[in-house]
């Protein structure tokens, strides 16, 4: 039998959050530059207003979480505790998980992890959170989805070690 595996932090990756920090902040400033010929249209300004919004404050994300110390994902005996995106799920159990999956949605890979109970993610958090997480939900199938690209660890080494702490503390049903 192989040895329980020891605790293991992956950090967020700050070099990848610093190019999708500064792809928001110049999408930000194309929403601006559109706003200003838009010339009052609606339908210009209102896509115009939506785009800078949404990108301003995908950039102000980018810009507080290089600042977190906190590690993007942990792997300990009593489960993974993600911190990776703005809609982590937290504190997700080895008992609670169901299946592990590794899922792509264009460029981006996920591992996506099925839970006994998806409802109890879904419903953590304020609205905002609520209402991403029913997304991601609807999306991918699961309340809880890793984002491997932020993480400074490659997609398949992720895989590999979520495997490893699941056969030595998961409980397959």
């Amino acid at each position: 039998m192989a040895p329980a595996p020891e605790p293991l932090a992956i950090s967020s990756s700050k070099k990848k959050l610093a190019g999708f920090g500064v792809g928001s902040a110049a999408c930000a400033a194309f929403g601006i530059k559109w706003w200003m010929v838009a010339d009052a249209a609606l339908v210009g300004t209102g896509v115009a207003v939506i785009g800078i919004g949404f990108f301003a404050l995908g950039g102000l994300y980018c810009f507080v979480k290089m600042w977190d110390r906190r590690p993007g994902l942990v792997l300990d005996r009593d489960g993974i505790i993600d911190n990776s995106t703005g809609v982590a799920a937290g504190r997700v159990r080895w008992e609670e998980i169901t299946d592990i999956r590794f899922r792509m949605m264009g460029r981006q890979r996920f591992v996506t992890i099925d839970v006994v109970d998806p409802r109890r993610f879904v419903e953590r958090g304020g609205a905002v959170r609520r209402l991403m997480t029913r997304l991601n939900t609807t999306t991918l199938g699961s309340p809880i989805n890793i984002a491997t690209d932020g993480l400074a660890i490659s997609p398949d080494e992720l895989f590999r070690q979520i495997e490893i702490f699941y056969a030595a503390y998961g409980r397959r049903r």
